[in-house]
This record gives C-alpha cells, structure tokens and sequence, in this order.
C-alpha cells in the first residue's frame, strides 16, 4: 500500500511540474508578439492587398477595425495568400449597411509556430 501511494505522489509531482514548465512557454510566446519593431503603415488604408495594414498579431486587426469602423458588424474573417504572402481579410457592414473590407498583412507573425 505504501509502494502505491508513494508511487501516486511521484506521477504526481511529475504532472505539476509539467504543467509549470508550459505555463512558462506561454509567457515566452507572448514575449516574443509584442516585439518591439517599428512598422511604417504610413499611406496604408486596408482598402487592398498593396495598401494592407501590417500587424505583428490579430488583437492589432480587431483594434484597428474597432477604432476605424465604428458600430460595425463582423460578417467574417478569411486567410488568403497574395503572390505567396499571408493576408487576413475581414469583411464587415457598416453602420449604413454597406459591405466593408480591411485587408492585413499578416506575414510578420503567421506560420512562425507557437
């Protein structure tokens, strides 16, 4: 009986510090979206590929859309790839009803893992 608990208090100090080890990694991940390089967006409206908004995550898309799009409606978002670059692109209805969409430049961050 004393083998087993002992046995069960291992595992299950080896669960806990797993556990820890990747709550670490997450904050490490964070670290490393909120870079601090500066991005030029000057002259760069989302209205197309060529004039897309560069962002370093998608909190910066939502922000972006929520200042510049006020009482809009999200109808979707969608990833597609332009001359093999990543973009995202939300389509939203504006407050008189029309159909609205804000490219992003997403290749700072997309597809650079976890």
């Amino acid at each position: 009986m004393k083998k087993l608990f002992r046995l069960t208090c291992i595992a299950s100090l080896i669960i806990m510090t797993a556990c820890s080890s990747t709550k670490n990694a997450n904050k490490t991940v964070k670290d490393e979206t909120n870079s601090t390089q500066k991005i030029d967006n000057t002259g760069r409206d989302g209205s197309s590929f060529e004039k897309a908004i560069i962002v370093k995550s998608i909190n910066e898309e939502y922000a972006f859309v929520k200042k510049d799009c006020i009482n809009c409606t999200m109808l979707g978002q969608a990833l597609v790839y332009n001359e093999k670059k990543p973009f995202d692109i939300l389509r939203l209805k504006n407050a008189e009803g029309k159909e609205v969409a804000y490219y992003f430049d997403i290749s700072l961050f997309f597809g650079k893992g976890f």
